[in-house]
């Protein structure tokens, strides 16, 4: 019997490498498996139409796009797409303009596996 995973699969949109290859291993340890990843958002399209991602770690500054224009088209596109948002600015404004545009959770970088693990159990809860 397969199990259920109900957050997989999962995109990474981060133009750090280090970044993107350390969050994979954290949700590697995890246990997921389904993992994709991209630099900038002119990549990461093709993948959110052919893999339906449910869960989306993005970063909110990227090099061809801003993160929330991103956020607001993964609202508008893909409704069923749990979107976390990342970065080194936690400001609280920062934070409150990701929730009030959809953003299922925020993790300020760097983060650590506790951190990737507490959003991921409280995602289980609402998928």
């Amino acid at each position: 019997m397969e199990l259920v995973r109900p957050l997989e699969p999962i995109l990474i949109i981060d133009d750090v490498e280090e970044v993107r290859s350390y969050l994979i291993d954290i949700l590697e340890n995890l246990g997921f498996e389904e993992i994709y990843e991209s630099k900038d958002f002119t990549s990461a399209k093709p993948l959110l139409e052919s893999k339906s991602p449910n869960v989306l770690f993005l970063d909110i500054e990227l090099p061809d796009t801003d993160g929330t224009q991103i956020l607001e088209y993964v609202n508008d596109q893909f409704p069923n797409t749990h979107v976390i948002m990342c970065s080194g600015h936690n400001s609280l404004e920062n934070v409150q303009n990701t929730w009030e545009l959809g953003a299922k959770g925020f993790i300020a970088k760097p983060f650590n596996a506790k951190k990737v693990d507490t959003v991921m159990k409280r995602l289980e809860m609402i998928a």
